[in-house]
């Protein structure tokens, strides 16, 4: 191990990536009729949400600029908002020219249509080098680094994105313009989500994002590929990803092009693998934590400049291990697991997936379509299929059992369809509003955990907003009618009478740029969420989980309000943002412990039972980086949160612990044929969580901790193939500690020592080159 530890830092620092974001945007916003400055126009750089006001002379600059797609939106007080798509690949200069006053702005094309920007609201993006470096990771895992983000695991294997303190059905997750609809509603049901397949994610927190539904309660994570290309060379990237605590293997490939003689035709194809075995903590292996994945996705698009439409279709499969020692034969044993310090089950290292296990499969197919008119704006449509199968494997066959049958299967058939307008922008004013459905049916084999459903959910939206000067507003009001009918087995009730709910949501916020350096920005917004199926009537043993759940039928719709305002600084050599948010859920729905635990004819399991109280979450989030000398770079981030529930006066549990995070990075360009050569080590600490209810869960949160974690990467070229090269070491120390968030922690710790080897690799095929730096 050693041998091979050394071996890859060699490899790393001969051949190694990271790219270039050593460039600068410079650009003037001139009068396009007397060619006079315009000084205090706003410019704004998506994604990124980097914004600033233009000098006396109409000047303006980003610098620090990573290689990509960028989208510049360009406002000022009499002119109309114009926004303008560009590719950075090296320093760039332009010259912009805004119709001033009673001169109407001529029409202008866009390449690709405007994306909802959330200028007053708190967004967070991955993309380029950011993204690079946690290629290989799963999307819980991925955006975890973000401040005010955590994860919600399930043993070593499955973790899902936590924001501000909730997760599952009150964050959605867009994939390429499609809400994912799947059986998201379990603590171990990961999203079924190709994080390779992305260009950029990008996270909305907060209780916002009226355009994707207003139960968007806890934020929007948005994943999106690049456009398709435009030009008539064939382009490509090879991603691949080596961990050395499981021995996991990732390879992920994708191929892009143009017709050269039908320019608006464009195609993609991407597809990944991944295979993992049992993960290792400090003192043992974890049994049955192996993991096996193949993903595919293809695009096909036509874009003319006012008309175009896509096709996409995706495929997701992936078998998960379940970790075997949280399944326990009786009551004693379940009091030795709880209390041991090593799980009463351990394995050597394999690549072979055992009982208990998951076998996931999800599927989409989408449909859209785009056109643009002089005078009417941008009218969007789309229409989507998902299908969603899931089986759970119980840890024992069944006797005389054959086959490989499941204790319990679920398939998931949902059908989404989407139109919105975008009117032009009028003296300031841009906007869009639109109408959403969805219909969704559910059915079970096997054993009965949930029922099977149906539901169908209606909205409709409008969304403004305004810029004048310095300052922008945005509000927007939604309106959503959901119906829900359960058929539950005739022995526990049979078929329910249908539920419906009809609620509004808004939201409000304003974006005020104090200085060129210094941006303030609040919101407010409202959100409503109807109870799931699994929070109304499950009832029985939840293999994945491995836990007792049980129901509510009682539980009425969830009801939140959520402020926050934040303060950005930025200079050349300093980047902060300090945002304090709050709360206030109506019939907050939450899964509490139920003493003692359950013996059943599987076995003995920890039991839950789901329960609503009115929460107040109370939170702040704070991220700065320094760059106190050429190439060297210290970042912070730091998140605090404080969940009451209100209604027993005392504090929610399973919330995420307070936790705090450094890094300090240095980059060089000193060296002959490559970019961005770096190095940087970073620490995590984990407070323990003493903000949780005492007494009321299996066993108390455990101790805080320290996680230490080094990485390095450099980029070069070889005969002008570019290739990136990354290497990070997480648990650098090999401690050992459990995690408040991850609901096996009842039986065993977490990984120990991980290093991981990336190397990507861009080509193309055609007409164009890189270039050799």
């Amino acid at each position: 191990m050693k041998g091979l530890f050394i071996l890859l830092i060699a490899l790393l620092f001969n051949s190694a990536t990271a790219q270039i974001c050593t460039y600068t945007l410079r650009g003037r916003v001139m009068d396009g009729n007397s060619i006079d400055p315009l000084g205090d126009a706003n410019v704004t750089l998506l994604p990124g949400q980097r914004s600033l006001l233009t000098d006396d002379k109409g000047r303006f600059a980003f610098s620090g600029l990573c290689e990509g797609e960028y989208t510049l939106v360009i406002a000022h007080v009499g002119c109309e908002m114009q926004q303008m798509n560009i590719r950075i690949s090296s320093d760039t200069t332009l010259r912009i020219q805004l119709n001033h006053h009673s001169h109407e702005l001529e029409y202008l094309e866009v390449t690709e249509h405007r994306k909802e920007s959330f200028v007053t609201q708190t967004t967070d993006v991955l993309q380029n080098d950011d993204l690079l470096r946690v290629r290989g990771l799963t999307l819980g895992e991925a955006i975890n680094r973000i401040t005010g983000v955590s994860t919600l695991n399930t043993g070593s294997t499955i973790s899902k994105p936590v924001i501000h303190g909730l997760h599952s059905n009150r964050i959605l997750i867009v994939n390429n313009g499609v809400r994912l609809e799947s059986q998201q509603w379990g603590s171990e049901h990961a999203p079924e989500i190709d994080p390779y397949a992305a260009n950029r994610i990008t996270l909305v927190k907060g209780a916002s994002s009226l355009r994707y539904g207003s139960d968007a309660i806890g934020g929007v994570v948005l994943v999106e590929p690049n456009p398709l290309p435009t030009d008539s060379s064939v382009r490509g990237e090879t991603h691949m990803a080596f961990f050395t605590n499981n021995a996991e293997t990732n390879a992920s490939v994708m191929l892009q092009g143009n017709h050269r003689q039908l320019p608006p035709f464009a195609w993609r194809v991407q597809g990944t693998f991944r295979r993992g075995g049992n993960a290792a903590t400090p003192r043992y292996r974890l049994k049955n934590t192996a993991v096996e994945e193949g993903n595919f996705s293809t695009a096909l698009g036509w874009k003319k400049p006012h008309h175009g439409a896509e096709i996409y279709y995706s495929f997701f499969h992936t078998r998960i291990g379940i970790f075997s020692a949280a399944h326990v034969h009786n009551l004693t044993d379940l009091q030795r697991a709880l209390t041991a310090t090593t799980p009463l089950e351990t394995d050597r290292f394999r690549y072979r997936i055992g009982r208990p296990f998951q076998h996931v499969l999800h599927q989409t197919v989408k449909l859209s379509a785009y056109a643009q008119s002089r005078k009417a704006g941008m009218f969007n449509a789309s229409v989507a299929l998902q299908h969603n199968r899931r089986r759970e494997y119980d840890k024992h066959k069944p006797y005389g059992d054959a086959d490989e049958r499941p204790a319990f299967a679920f398939a998931i058939q949902t059908i989404t369809a989407d139109l919105t307008w975008e009117h032009r922008p009028v003296k300031g004013f841009s906007g869009m509003m639109g109408v959403s459905g969805i219909t969704q049916t559910n059915n079970y084999d096997y054993g009965y955990f949930i029922p099977g459903f149906w539901n169908f959910s209606a909205g409709v939206f409008a969304l403004e907003r305004w810029a004048y000067r310095r300052v922008e507003l945005e509000a927007g009001l939604r309106l959503d009618y959901k119906w829900l009918q359960a058929y539950l087995p005739k022995s526990k009730g049979g078929v329910q009478p249908p539920r419906q709910w009809v609620m509004p949501g808004g939201s409000i916020g304003f974006d005020y740029h104090i200085s060129r350096h210094l941006r303030w920005f609040s919101h407010i917004g409202s959100g409503w969420r109807a109870p799931q199926v699994v929070e109304l009537y499950a009832d029985g043993l939840h293999h994945g989980a491995a836990a007792v759940e049980r129901g509510n039928a009682n539980l009425n719709a969830e009801w939140a309000v959520n402020l926050s305002t934040a303060l950005q600084i930025e200079y050349e050599w300093l980047r902060a943002t300090v945002s304090g948010y709050t709360y206030y859920i109506k019939n907050f729905i939450y899964l509490k412990p139920v003493m003692p635990p359950q013996l059943t004819i599987r076995g003995a399991y920890p039991a839950f039972v789901y329960t609503a109280a009115d929460a107040l979450l109370t939170g702040l989030d704070a991220s700065f980086t320094i760059k106190p000398l050429k190439g060297l770079s210290v970042e912070s981030r730091t998140s605090l949160l404080f969940a009451r529930n209100i209604t027993s006066g005392d504090w929610l549990i399973g919330m995420p612990p307070q936790r705090t995070d450094l890094a300090m990075s240095y980059t060089t360009n000193s060296f002959k044929n490559t970019n961005n050569m770096y190095a940087g080590i970073g620490v995590t600490k984990v407070f323990r969580q003493t903000f949780a209810p005492a007494g009321q869960d299996y066993l108390p949160p455990p101790p805080g901790y320290w996680l230490l974690r080094a990485e390095a990467g450099i980029s070069f070229f070889i005969r002008g193939q570019p290739i990136a090269v990354n290497l990070t070491v997480d648990n650098l120390l090999n401690t050992v500690y459990r995690d408040y968030m991850n609901r096996f922690r009842y039986f065993a710790d977490e990984r120990g020592i991980n290093a991981a080897l990336r190397v990507n690799i861009p080509f193309t095929i055609g007409n164009k080159k890189f270039d050799n730096p």
